[in-house]
């Protein structure tokens, strides 16, 4: 397993772990870290990342579950790790798509099971013969890139949506990416530097991306006040600096991309 894909269990953790206290729902990450002990070993177990990870995972949520009132469209989570983002969607879309390397995809199928609405790609984001295994068939489509895109470099991203943009009629793309600063900090403090991880893209302006057929929709820090207000005590207080202190820091992007 890379470096890149050991990060996965990061995010798991951290929202076994607040599904554990309630703040977010998700048994199915429950039940895998009791299984995954050996991979877990290296994870920064902090209460702040945890939280932090199951802010931007709601998110992702909230994109995915407004997406998928419209029954006819297609959901593509691309660095999918053992994420349950298909548990956690009560809306579902026609098809359903979790890729990620092949050694993620083996060990995610100790835990979930393919059907006729759910398929696992196992391939690298940048090897693009993973589009032809989509079925399309002129629906819109919501791809999610929750964690990924600082592992990829900038014409990587730009290959991703050119692809996107000549597979699909129309695709709203979501991620997550660091400001050039925060990525120069991580440096000295990340999580993923147990991993020896490293980080490659970062951006503060999303113009960087926009052409004729791309257009940015959304910017959205990954601290929220309608997240925050659910917290208590020092968890409350801290995050309310936080999300003052560090905005603009570490973002979710969204781009509307149409042929």
């Amino acid at each position: 397993m890379t470096n890149e894909s050991k990060t996965l269990f990061i995010p798991l953790y951290g929202k076994a772990l607040m599904s554990r206290e309630g703040i977010f729902e998700d048994i199915t990450a429950e039940r895998i870290v009791k299984t995954e002990v050996e991979n877990l070993k290296t994870v920064d177990t902090s209460r702040k990342l945890a939280i932090y990870m199951a802010m931007r995972a709601k998110q992702y949520d909230e994109q995915a579950e407004q997406f998928a009132e419209n029954s006819e469209s297609i959901i593509i989570h691309l660095g999918c790790g053992l994420d349950s983002r298909i548990n956690r969607v009560k809306n579902k879309p026609k098809k359903w798509y979790d890729l990620d390397f092949p050694d993620v995809i083996e060990l995610r199928r100790k835990y979930y099971e393919e059907n006729e609405y759910y398929t696992m790609l196992s391939s690298s984001v940048t090897d693009y013969n993973w589009l032809d295994s989509v079925d399309y068939s002129d629906e819109n489509v919501l791809v999610l890139a929750e964690g990924l895109s600082m592992y990829l470099s900038e014409n990587d991203i730009k290959n991703l949506i050119e692809c996107f943009r000549k597979k699909f009629r129309k695709t709203t793309f979501v991620f997550d990416a660091y400001s050039p600063f925060a990525a120069k900090m991580s440096k000295y403090k990340n999580p993923i530097n147990n991993v020896n991880a490293k980080i490659d893209f970062a951006m503060d302006e999303p113009e960087i991306l926009e052409t004729d057929n791309v257009k940015c929709i959304m910017n959205n820090d990954i601290i929220q006040h309608k997240y925050v207000s659910k917290l208590k005590g020092l968890d409350k207080l801290r995050f309310k600096f936080m999300g003052s202190a560090g905005k603009n820091m570490y973002r979710i992007f969204g781009y509307e991309i149409t042929q």
